[in-house]
């Protein structure tokens, strides 16, 4: 069989490089999917997050500042313009401006005592990541369904052309033969002409087979991100169901909202907390240009605050989060059920699918034996060419069907498993 197929690949000018399992398409798509990229891509941006929060609310903050102030009095003593107004200077008051400012300074700013804070942003982005990391796994689980069910439909379509080229090879020996006998005057001529027609079709059938496995290798292909359009050959499947411990993910986006609902209600609460902080600058600070150049000093102290009554927010908070957290519970439940019952529901598919397999297996081998049989009949001119085709189309229907639900059933504990 693989001898005929080799020949039929090199008449229809089919270019094999390679035969690719289902683990390589699976792993090219994770690997070049710019969805899963990006995730992994935000992870890192969230790792970094962590350093950020300290930076913004316990490191250190340096600033320089620097200010210019001119506050002049006009019609002062008939003069334009003074900074040094007599009591008819019109100009702002003098115990504000002072006529002016004169600023340059460094200023510290330092957050103690935030620990709780840092604490709560530092879990939020423990949480995202643990989302993130989540998201990834049910990104690669959505992905290696799609391959795997395009890979299947693919080496479908491979196994019906393989089908199809194996009657094609099965009918030109029989149109040899034919020929032979048909110059002898043993069978009809119509009979051999009948046989020549039929060979025909099925080498239109072979080709259509041919152009949509073609078809389904260049969608394959694009689904796992490769730039390729040579044709391959695939290896066989054989899937096997996975046990419950597999859907941890799906049910893992359930417990992480619930976290992060928790987590938002801990960052709330930490504006309740004292807000200490310390300060200090050192620099040029005045209000008069005279003797600017002793104007030089510094100072340091701390900030203090602590809210005492802001309308119950906290209490209105955990009220919204405890309804969120409720409706993340019933979520949860409700895919439970969902889930147990698609996964019911796929069992009785696999169940039906099974029985026609064997079913039709039984049938093939009743078939062969027919067929069999019919071949030397038809030989001797004991049955017509159009019963032998008639025989020779129902078990190439019956091979077809069987192809196809074994490539069903494989699809279904795809199902089944996702």
């Amino acid at each position: 069989m693989k001898k005929h197929l080799l020949i039929i690949f090199f008449i229809l000018g089919i270019k094999l490089f390679a035969q690719n399992n289902l683990d390589f398409y699976t792993n090219k798509a994770i690997e070049n999917n710019a969805s899963i990229i990006k995730l992994y891509n935000q992870n890192k941006i969230n790792k970094l997050q962590i350093d950020l929060n300290y930076a913004q609310n316990s490191d250190f903050q340096i600033s320089l500042t620097s200010n210019y102030l001119f506050a002049p009095f006009f019609n002062n003593s008939g003069g334009l313009i003074s900074t040094n107004p007599d009591i008819n200077a019109i100009g702002y008051d003098a115990g504000i401006t002072n006529g002016g400012l004169y600023s340059a300074q460094i200023n510290v700013d330092k957050n103690i005592f935030n620990g709780a804070a840092i604490d709560a942003l530092n879990n939020r982005q423990i949480i995202q990541e643990e989302s993130i990391e989540n998201n990834i796994e049910l990104a690669k689980r959505d992905l290696i369904k799609q391959v795997t069910d395009q890979y299947l439909q693919t080496y479908l379509s491979f196994k019906l052309f393989e089908l199809s080229s194996e009657i094609v090879a099965n009918l030109n020996e029989q149109l040899e033969l034919f020929a032979e006998l048909s110059k002898n005057g043993i069978v009809k001529q119509s009979e051999y002409l009948l046989l020549s027609l039929e060979n025909e079709n099925q080498n239109i059938t072979k080709n259509e087979f041919y152009t949509q496995f073609k078809v389904n290798l260049f969608q394959l292909n694009s689904l796992c991100g490769i730039a390729d359009t040579n044709i391959v050959t695939l290896d066989s499947v054989l899937l096997k169901t996975k046990s419950v411990i597999h859907q941890s993910e799906l049910f893992k986006k359930f417990e992480l909202d619930s976290l992060s609902f928790q987590n938002e209600q801990q960052l709330f609460d930490t504006k309740y907390f004292p807000q200490i902080s310390l300060f200090f600058n050192t620099g040029l600070n005045a209000v008069e240009i005279s003797n600017i150049q002793r104007k030089f000093g510094l100072s340091a102290g701390v900030n203090f605050s602590l809210p005492i009554y802001d309308g119950n927010q906290s209490s209105i908070s955990q009220q919204q989060n405890q309804i969120l957290l409720e409706s993340v519970k019933s979520f949860r439940e409700n895919f439970k059920t969902t889930l147990n019952n698609q996964k019911i529901s796929s069992q009785v598919r696999l169940e039906n699918i099974n029985n026609n397999i064997n079913n039709l297996s039984k049938q093939m081998e009743s078939y062969k034996t027919i067929i069999s049989i019919s071949e030397k009949e038809l030989q001797q001119g004991q049955l017509s060419m159009f019963e032998y085709l008639t025989l020779l189309k129902n078990y190439t229907e019956l091979r077809k069907n069987k192809i196809t639900n074994e490539i069903n059933y494989q699809l279904e504990i795809n199902n089944y498993n996702y």
